[in-house]
């Protein structure tokens, strides 16, 4: 009898649990989501370019329209596919699902026009990182309705991005580490939940450890030097021999060399007269690639490795902007920050 009050009580412990988790993500939402996600991640910068649109704004409002057709599209075929199959098993869409879904749609579209928003407000180097943390507490508000699993994924999802920005990782790993959250995470997220989520504890971790090595180890290990930019064929030429000639072309420009710092100011307030330029001074030697005489993104600094300047390496910051007196005169002084990262190792070397 006491075995019979046991099982009773097992059985309505379990319906209590099934009734509180009665969210269960479908395996077409993650595979949708994880693919489309993953090709938004690792080809939009290459489809939504500054050679296409000069303008940012223009660059910033075809983001918007490309990442909204897509998002929207996908997330609408999402939404026909879980009805339907709702529908052919007799089932109807939980209450809380329906709620966490709108949560969803509303989380994608701060992705949406946070990315859009960088354009005029600066931040672009952690936009991968922002998915990531987006997509992060989606999964987590679904893992706390669903399977505990899916709630320890998104937890992880979180702390990926988190990491990602406090270590500083290179613009172009975060793009490779998003697109991997996407299309490698969320399908074998699906995947383990089916094979662990009633397990023990300890069973349970060793997935989750395993879904964090293919996610992080992935990108970071196998993609990124597989798509780092090729070492140019053409021979280096210093920068006094150098003629613009077609083909490939790789120059040498020594440290100490002038660079003149071109700057192009859209103001209501200042404006830039002609020809005053901003001379600076290049620290250390640093090897171009051109193409038919003009550079084509590869460069390398000192004895480092080839990178592409679409990897996002270099950038331009101003951290602290002053305007000030001195000696009777207006002067606006600026704190910028040009390249920290990438010049680390080379600063080792040569200073």
């Amino acid at each position: 009898m006491s075995h019979q009050r046991v099982d009773q009580l097992a059985s309505i412990q379990s319906m209590l649990v099934a009734g509180q988790r009665s969210v269960r993500i479908q395996r077409h939402s993650l595979l949708l989501w994880g693919v489309a996600g993953g090709v938004l991640c690792a080809e939009t910068g290459s489809i939504i370019t500054s050679e296409r649109f000069p303008v940012p704004q223009d660059q910033a409002f075809a983001l918007f329209a490309w990442l909204g057709f897509w998002i929207g599209a996908v997330g609408a075929f999402d939404y026909v596919l879980t009805r339907r199959v709702k529908r052919n098993s007799d089932e109807t869409l939980p209450f809380a699902q329906a709620q966490i879904t709108r949560a969803w749609w509303m989380l994608l579209g701060m992705g949406v026009l946070g990315s859009f928003a960088m354009f005029f407000y600066g931040g672009g180097a952690m936009i991968y990182a922002l998915w990531i943390v987006l997509l992060g507490l989606g999964v987590y508000l679904f893992g706390l309705f669903s399977q505990t699993f899916i709630e320890w994924v998104g937890m992880a999802t979180i702390l990926l991005g988190i990491v990602g920005l406090a270590t500083a990782l290179p613009f172009g790993m975060t793009r490779w580490l998003a697109a991997s959250v996407f299309a490698l995470g969320l399908p074998l997220a699906g995947w383990l939940r089916s094979q662990f989520n009633d397990s023990h504890m300890v069973p349970r971790c060793i997935a989750l450890g395993v879904w964090l090595i293919v996610v992080a180890g992935i990108p970071l290990f196998v993609v990124t030097p597989l798509v780092a930019p090729d070492t140019p064929a053409a021979s280096v030429i210093p920068l006094a021999m150098f003629r613009p000639a077609t083909g490939e072309q790789v120059v040498n420009i020594p440290a100490g060399t002038n660079v003149s710092f071109k700057v192009v100011l859209n103001s209501s307030l200042l404006a830039l007269p002609p020809g005053h330029d901003l001379s600076l001074v290049l620290k250390h030697p640093m090897d171009i690639a051109l193409r038919n005489g003009k550079p084509e993104g590869r460069y390398r600094i000192g004895a480092g490795e080839w990178a592409s300047i679409r990897d996002g390496l270099l950038f331009l910051r101003i951290e602290q902007f002053s305007p000030l007196i001195e000696n009777g005169k207006p002067v606006i002084r600026a704190h910028a920050v040009f390249n920290v990262r990438a010049l680390q190792k080379a600063s080792r070397e040569y200073e």
